[in-house]
């Protein structure tokens, strides 16, 4: 239990920390971008050598003990049912980027929206809550928090704890207000967590909850990969940061 303490903790902490950084590394946008780069490699890593795995050996286990057909035809379900499932999670995304633009990229697509929108700040930290808050139904699974998954999102929200400051900074709001509103954001991977460990119907399930969390993880690591500015002229340290990403991905998930 003090080691899940501890992850809500750093989870909570390292989003607040991040959103202080705009004042720094808004100087910095070529760094900034390589922390993005780096935080969607690494997620996307972790979904294939670490989330996936788990989502289909935790639904197969529960399929073989509720199930009384064939070994073959319970596995063979079970990997149909996480497939149907990170198919949803996918969706889902591409319905959250309705509210917040992007943010969960670390950009927001519509660079024409009013820079005096409180209401507009207001869309994108609820978009990326809602986001946040799926995410952290994965973080502690069985007992054990996923520190593979951990690192990713604390990485992969450093420029969206920015995002959120700025944007909310730029629609006339304090520095106090500012991360206060931020707070928010950084709270809903730990209520989603929570939430999951919670209810025995959801640990009984956790297969599918993995499989739907992998499918928002892979929208948001490959939007952040590929569909920015500067997709179309992938150079040299941009390919060396994605390597490594994920040979540290590889190398936590043992």
């Amino acid at each position: 239990m003090n080691e899940i303490i501890i992850a809500y903790f750093i989870l909570f902490i390292a989003c607040l920390l991040s959103g202080s950084l705009v004042f720094v590394l808004n100087k910095h946008p070529k760094l900034l971008s390589y922390i993005g780069v780096f935080g969607g490699a690494f997620l996307l890593a972790v979904c294939f050598v670490h989330l996936l795995p788990e989502a289909l050996t935790l639904q197969g286990d529960t399929h073989i003990c509720s199930e009384h057909h064939s070994h073959e035809h319970s596995h063979s379900h079970s990997i149909l049912s996480v497939g149907v499932f990170v198919l949803i999670g996918f969706i889902l995304q591409l319905v959250l980027e309705l509210l917040s633009n992007g943010a969960e990229h670390g950009h927001i697509h519509d660079e024409h929206h009013h820079k005096d929108s409180f209401l507009k700040a207001i869309m994108i930290l609820l978009g990326v809550s809602i986001h946040a808050f799926l995410e952290g139904f994965a973080l502690v699974v069985n007992g054990e928090v996923n520190h593979s998954l951990l690192i990713g999102v604390v990485l992969h929200n450093i420029p969206i704890s920015m995002l959120l400051v700025n944007a909310f900074m730029i629609a006339n709001c304090s520095k106090i207000k500012s991360f206060l509103l931020l707070s928010t954001f950084a709270i809903m991977g730990v209520l989603g967590s929570m939430l999951s460990i919670s209810f025995d119907f959801l640990q009984n399930y956790m297969g599918y909850v993995i499989g739907f969390v992998v499918g928002i993880l892979l929208h948001v690591s490959i939007s952040t990969l590929f569909d920015s500015k500067e997709s179309h002229k992938y150079n040299f340290v941009r390919f060396v940061v994605v390597i490594i990403a994920f040979a540290l991905a590889i190398v936590l998930s043992h």
